[in-house]
């Protein structure tokens, strides 16, 4: 049996798949704030608990938003700081006596639409996530890409490509959580839909009320769209340029606007050298659940 843990800011996912990898059991609970033993505590008594309910000794695999330091392989995740600068995944090991694989929540994503997901039978994919900022992943030749410092795949926090703010001169320059300007994230994110619409209309609205603006024709609504699609095309773009992925598969909260999957192919080639073949954008076959899925998932 495979246990997957996907730890959040303010809830932790919890499911257990089979050999099959066909989900067994999922519950969610709150993640203690800054209370390190405690998380280990209620990761502790899941496991324990599902050992007893499928009589298995299951392998155990953590997602988390943020990346391993590989000098000494504790975790920095500045947003979760019961988990910042703790090894998690050695510490949980000795809790549990059993190997624990931990992993970015990207690459967990990825990691499970590569196995009868989106990206099933792909020989390279790049996974995107669309939510509050921008994750992405890398698979490459049969395994996930970390990279040296775990950053393959973190297109949120490249710039925004130049060619954009010559378009679009006027764009705000919005300093980034990571400290820096203009990063990708900023303008592709649900955030930054949301920054792009108060620019265009001077008015805060959420994403979906935006998208509900839009198709009713709303002027602002339909600007904010029509360059939030360009930005993400530009920004997708640079990634294909340098992965030339098969598939590139979307998932987060915006994942499900039909208009991803209709404007996305049409406005890449804008941004992509002359005669290139484009990757197949598919839409996240398991949404939600693709975070804790691949995590259980990694010890496959």
């Amino acid at each position: 049996m495979y246990y997957g843990f996907d730890i959040g800011g303010t809830k932790i996912a919890f499911s257990v798949y089979d050999g099959a990898l066909a989900l067994c059991h999922e519950e969610r609970m709150s993640t203690p704030g800054n209370d390190y033993q405690a998380l280990q505590q209620a990761i502790r008594e899941r496991v324990e608990a599902a050992d007893v309910r499928f009589g298995v000794k299951g392998a155990v695999g953590i997602g988390f938003p943020g990346i391993l330091n590989r000098l000494d392989g504790s975790i920095v995740a500045a947003n979760l700081p019961a988990i910042h600068g703790r090894h998690l995944g050695a510490d949980l090991a000795e809790l549990l006596s059993r190997p624990v694989r931990v992993d970015n929540d990207a690459n967990c994503f990825l990691w499970s639409e590569v196995h009868q997901g989106a990206a099933e039978g792909a020989d390279s994919a790049l996974g995107v996530t669309i939510g509050t900022g921008i994750g992405g992943a890398v698979y490459l030749a049969g395994r996930l890409i970390q990279g040296r410092n775990w950053l393959a795949g973190e297109i949120g926090h490249y710039p925004l490509p130049a060619t954009i703010l010559m378009k679009y001169p006027d764009l705000p320059r919005p300093r980034c959580g990571c400290g820096r300007l203009v990063c990708f994230e900023t303008y592709a994110s649900g955030t930054g839909l949301e920054r792009l619409y108060h620019h265009f209309r001077g008015e805060r609205a959420s994403g979906h009320q935006i998208v509900e603006r839009a198709e009713a024709r709303e002027p602002a609504a339909l600007s904010t769209i029509d360059c939030w699609l360009e930005i993400l095309a530009a920004g997708i773009a640079t990634a294909i340029s340098v992965i030339d992925p098969d598939v590139v598969v979307l998932g987060g909260g915006l994942s499900a606007l039909p208009a991803l999957y209709e404007e996305l192919p049409k406005r890449l080639p804008g941004h992509l050298l002359p005669g290139v073949a484009l990757p197949e954008i598919r839409e996240a076959r398991f949404g939600g659940a693709g975070g804790v899925r691949g995590a259980a998932l990694l010890n496959l």
